[in-house]
Formats: structure tokens, sequence, C-alpha cells
């Protein structure tokens, strides 16, 4: 395995076939993923009245409250994007790159691999069992085939995953370029080398010879797009966290709920556990990461120093952890969607909710526009990239 040596990232490792392995998973886990739409999911029965959802309807019922964005951003992350993402990785990794045109493979291959920072379902999965814990109390609950179903599809999804070689699959369309002259160059940019942020082929064209992306020392206007997004963000931060994100209505009286008032109800009822990740992805997170690159992009105009290696280290956890704050958005999807037994209990989204999930978003483009590697470099790089 070859490591960055200045931020010891992982660069490359072994080429290892792993086909086999990532075409059973995928079938596997598109098998689960068919099997969990059409039995029951989840069973909520409260005072002999029972009601009961398959995974469609947790989208399909916000729906029907107006919240048309929230809803297809559930139907994408959690069914259509993944089984988009498991249909094409099958024939991918049986040899379809080899034999389509070289361009319809480029691009294939790009979609493919811009759909995983997009797809939740091992979140949506937690947002389930939460969304359990808070309601656990008022009425009973059941798991229905499709929910044992979609652990699995999850499971193995996660698996596939991991046994995908993507500089083998970059490898199909066109192998690696070794440049010459590049063994006492200490850093690409001081011999003007450029890597590719889709394939990461290094070269020194304006385009990429194997994906034909256009290629740049530094992504261009990185932290002013960086911080377009916080801004953006932060804004939708005050009313996610001041608007209800839901209304609870139970014997004819309705009450709204926020975000800090969904964590204090479930510490009081001694869910400690459930009420501390709650506030820390819904509440702590989103603003830590706020913080943390607003620092980053002032951070850049620093020369680095000993301490770059480690905010290189807090960029990447930043970036990891993004999308998990999306954990309450799912838990009020399945409490809508199952919570609906007219004036004796029932559950209707908030505009909080759709403000919250919009801030996420906005994070995670924050995180994915700005350039790490604006860190590491020195006052007379930062200077030329920018009259470039």
């Amino acid at each position: 395995m070859a490591v960055c040596p200045h931020c010891h990232h992982k660069l490359c490792e072994s080429d290892v076939n792993n086909d086999t392995k990532v075409v059973a998973l995928s079938i596997g886990s598109l098998l689960m993923l068919l099997s969990s739409m059409f039995y029951p999911f989840i069973s909520f029965s409260s005072s002999g009245i029972t009601q009961t959802i398959t995974l469609p309807d947790a989208a399909r019922i916000l729906f029907n409250y107006d919240s048309e964005l929230l809803g297809l951003f559930i139907d994408l992350s959690i069914i259509a994007l993944p089984m988009s993402l498991l249909l094409i990785l099958i024939p991918m990794h049986l040899g379809l790159l080899q034999s389509l045109p070289n361009g319809i493979a480029r691009r294939l291959l790009k979609f493919t691999l811009a759909l995983e920072p997009w797809i939740m379902s091992e979140i949506f999965l937690i947002g389930v069992l939460v969304s359990m814990v808070k309601i656990m109390s008022l009425a009973d609950i059941s798991f229905g085939t499709s929910f044992w179903a979609y652990i699995g599809f999850v499971v193995m999804y996660i698996a596939a995953l991991a046994h995908v070689n993507k500089p083998r699959l970059w490898a199909q369309i066109k192998p690696a370029i070794t440049l010459d002259d590049t063994s006492h160059a200490k850093r690409a940019i001081d011999r003007n080398i450029k890597a590719c942020h889709v394939c990461h082929q290094l070269c020194k064209d304006d385009y990429c010879p194997r994906c034909h992306t256009k290629t740049h020392i530094r992504n261009p206007n990185s932290v002013q797009k960086a911080a377009a997004w916080l801004v953006t963000s932060v804004l939708c931060y005050i009313p996610a966290n001041l608007l209800p994100i839901m209304h609870t209505t139970s014997l004819g009286d309705t009450s709204p709920s926020t975000l800090i008032g969904g964590v204090l109800t479930l510490w009081k009822s001694g869910s400690y556990p459930i009420a501390a990740i709650i506030f820390l992805a819904s509440v702590v997170v989103p603003l830590a990461k706020a913080l943390v690159l607003s620092f980053l992009c002032f951070m850049v105009a620093k020369p680095a120093n000993k301490h770059t290696k480690g905010y290189t280290k807090i960029y990447q956890l930043t970036e990891f952890i993004g999308k998990w704050s999306m954990i309450d958005v799912f838990v009020v999807a399945i409490l809508v969607a199952l919570v609906q037994l007219g004036n004796l209990m029932s559950i209707t989204p908030g505009l909080g909710i759709v403000f919250f999930t919009v801030m996420v978003i906005c994070q995670m483009m924050a995180a994915h526009a700005f350039d790490p590697r604006l860190l590491w470099d020195t006052p007379k790089n930062k200077h030329s990239e920018n009259k470039a």
C-alpha cells in the first residue's frame, strides 16, 4: 500500500480482483432490497388500532402532507439510488466497461462513483431504530419481514462497496499512465503535476487523458465555494432549530416538537443513549462542522506547520460524518408514516425538518468543495495558483 508522505493518506494498494465478490454481494443486496419493498415493514398498535407501513410508505405519506422535497429525497437516498448503483455494479464487474465505447464507459463510471455519497441506507436504518425507541412507550411495535430484509440489504450493500476496486475499474477503460521525471519531486505542485479529482490519474495536461475531466493543480475557487455553502447552511441551521420539525396530535390535542424538544423528551423518558446520539448528530455535529470548515478556510491563508497533518485528519473526519446528521430526517419520516391514527394519535411533518435537510446537504457540499491540499501549500504556491 502506498501512502502520502505528508498526511499519510492511502494513495493506492495492491490490485486485487474482487469482481466475483462484488457481483455476488450486489445480487444478494439487490434481492434483499426488492424483498423489503413488498412486505410489511413496521406495525404500530395503540388502543386496538393498528397501522402497518411498507418501505415506500415512508416517502409516499410525506407527499400527502405537501412535503414533496423531503419525500423525494427519501425515495432517492434509500431506494432509487442504491438500486441504481447495484444494477450498474453487477454488469460493470462482469466486464461491461471493456465492451462499451470508451466515451460511454467513462460517463457510466463517473455517474456510478458520483452516486455513492448520496446513498444513506445505513443512516435510514439507524433512524428507524431511534424512532422505535421514541414511540415504544406509547404503543406496541412489531417488525415485519421487510425490516429484516432491509437489514440484510444494508449489510451486503456495505460489504459490496468495501470490495469495489476503483483503480481497477478505471484501468479497464485505460491503464494508468506513469509520468517521467517525477522521482525527485518533493510535491506534485512543484513540477506542475495535476491529479484528476475523478480517476486520480496524474498528468500535466489541461484535461485528464483517461477520463477527459478538466484538471487543475488545485480545485478552482475552493475556499469561496466552501464558504458560500457554509453560509447557506448556517442560515438554514437557525430555522431548523427554532421551527417545529413535527407536530404530534394525541386525543385531539396538537403540540409542536423542535429538535431540542425531542432530545429533552427522550432524556426525561430515560432514553439517555438515544437522546445523546440525536443531540450529537442533529445539534452538535452540524454546528461543529460549520466551525471546523470555517477554521480550515481561514487556515488556508497560513503556511503549513506541524499541525497541518492534524487539520487534514479533522477535515477527513468532518467529510466522513457529514451525512450522519440525516438521522433526524429519517426519524421524522418514519414517525410520520407510522403514526397515523387520526385524532387518537398522529404525527405530521413541520417546516423545520425541511430546513434541516437543506442544511445537511449544504454542509456536505461545503466539505466536498473544500480542497484540503491548500492547507499544505506554501505562500508561493498559493500565490501562483491564484494567478493561474
